[in-house]
Formats: C-alpha cells, structure tokens, sequence
C-alpha cells in the first residue's frame, strides 16, 4: 500500500518554548526545559535533534513514498532548514510554513514574502505553544485575521492542533469565513477531543465539522498518546474507524508526528495502526487514507 505521512517534524536542534520557558536539545533524546532536563525523544537520537537525512532513511526503511514537513512553536521556528531540506529532496518532501500569528499584519506580511518565494507553503497553528503567553486568545480574533486573509489569498492549507472546546467552535467559523483556505485537524481532533476531562461530544462534534464542511480535512496521527494502552492500541483504532463510518474515506490523511511518536511505537506500527489494524475500512478506503488524499491536496499540481 502507498504511504504519504503528512505530519513530520524536523529540526537541528530543538529550540523552542513550553510552559513559557525555552527548550533546547542537550543529548542523547533529551531536552532542557528551563532548569529541568526530560526525555523527549529516544535515547537513540543522540544529539536530541530529527535532522531530514534522519526522516528520509525512516520513510526509505518503511516504505513513506512522501512526507510533509511539519512546524510548531513548541520545536522552535525551523523555516530556513525546511526550505533547505525541501531544496535537497524536492521528490519526497513539501514544507510547511510558520509565522508568529501573534504579530499579525506584520506575521501576515512575512507569510506572503515566504509564499512568493515558492518554497514552503501552508501554515501551522498549535493552540497551547502560540498562544501560550496569551492563553486567552481565540482562533477567531481580529487580530489573527490578517494571517487568516493571506493565507486565503494565496489559496494556501492550514493545519491546526486544537486544545481547547472553543478551538472546535472557532473552526467551524473560520472555515465558514475563509472557503480558499484547506483546514487540515491535527491528531484527530488531538487535546481538544482526548485530553482528560473533555466531553465525549467534542469528538463528535468535530467529525461533523469535517463531514458537513467541504473544506475542513482530518488527519490520523498521535491518538494512542491519549490512552494507557499498548500495541496495537484498540481505542484508537476505534476512533479512527469512528470517523471513518460518520465522514467517509475521502476526509481522512495518515500521519506519523514523527519523531515524537517514536517514544510509544515505531514507525511500521504507526502504519500498521491503519493499514493493517483498522480492517472494517475497505481496502481500497485505507488506501485513500494512507496516501491518495494527501496526494492530491499537497503533491499532485505542487507548486
């Protein structure tokens, strides 16, 4: 079966921001944030960093024809290393773009230089690492619009993490509001959904929101991270095939979330997980969830 990952994270170094303090790489999968040092990944990344000749061996060994380079706040702002990347692998890669949206015409302005120069495209949001000094910001508010309005200017996707019951609300106006722009929910709906404590209607009212909204997409990546459950994680096989009975196949993108995911499977059982393990799909759905979607949103006509 085909595979495109649309969800993969590289860096030379962390260094980023989480609970308001910097983080960085120190060695062997660790990272120090403030004056605390955590596991962060594997020990076997020695110098704590996901380079994209790393990714690309990963894609080579498991069979990942494609990848879309993925950014966050939480990693730091890697732009120059994934045009780079991009640049030195134009047949497997495609880089996604970040811009501090708390700026907003001034982030907007930056974002529009990006796209021009036809390299990286999209844009990324992960509500608690951009908002996280402001924890009181919506999605909705004015002074977002500006990224808003440039990236449906320049017809370009957005993906977003959602934390928050009021992320879901928020998405379903922007993707009234901004009809150009492709919105891709991370992590099946992610923190928002799965967190402790969240409503079980939340997830239902995000599978209506893809359902109901021709430009609002769903991608498979990270669930098991929500559930104390190992190999090959029955809850989110469930939730996966969930979605798959109320939106249909043609909604849905695998991901990996490389290399964070690495800390609780490996990359052949992060496919397996829908490949294999989420058998009441059709075969022929799965491969339109394992590749053929992400193709023809992010690959086929690439800029």
């Amino acid at each position: 079966m085909n595979v495109i990952d649309i969800h993969a994270h590289i860096y030379e170094r962390v260094a980023g921001i989480t609970r308001g303090q910097p983080m960085s790489s120190t060695g062997l999968g660790r990272v120090a944030i403030g004056n605390e040092e955590v596991q962060f990944l594997p020990p076997s990344f020695e110098q704590s960093r996901s380079t994209a000749e790393m990714l690309i061996a990963y894609m080579d060994w498991c069979g990942i024809e494609k990848a879309v380079l993925m950014p966050n706040p939480y990693y730091g702002y890697h732009n120059r290393y994934f045009a780079d990347s991009v640049q030195r692998h134009p047949s497997r890669l495609r880089g996604v773009a970040l811009v501090d949206i708390m700026k907003g015409q001034e982030a907007a302005r930056e974002l529009a230089s990006i796209y021009d120069q036809g390299i990286l495209f999209g844009f990324k949001v992960e509500v608690d690492s951009t908002f996280q000094c402001a924890p009181g910001t919506r999605l909705t508010d004015s002074r977002l619009a500006p990224v808003w309005d440039c990236c449906s200017q320049y017809h370009q996707p957005v993906f977003i993490h959602m934390f928050r019951t009021e992320d879901i609300e928020d998405m379903g106006v922007l993707a009234s509001a901004y009809p150009n722009i492709c919105f891709v929910l991370c992590h099946m709906g992610a923190d928002a959904c799965f967190k402790k404590g969240m409503p079980e209607s939340n997830y239902r009212q995000v599978l209506d929101l893809v359902k109901n909204r021709p430009n609002v997409f769903i991608d498979t990546s990270t669930v098991p991270v929500y559930f104390d459950e190992e190999y090959p994680w029955p809850s989110s096989v469930e939730i996966i095939q969930a979605c798959y009975r109320h939106v249909g196949p043609e909604k849905m993108m695998w991901a990996s979330d490389y290399p964070g995911m690495l800390n609780h499977g490996t990359m052949r059982q992060l496919i397996n997980l829908v490949e294999k393990y989420c058998s009441h799909i059709p075969e022929s759905h799965r491969q339109m969830i394992m590749a053929d979607n992400a193709r023809r949103l992010f690959f086929d006509n690439q800029k």
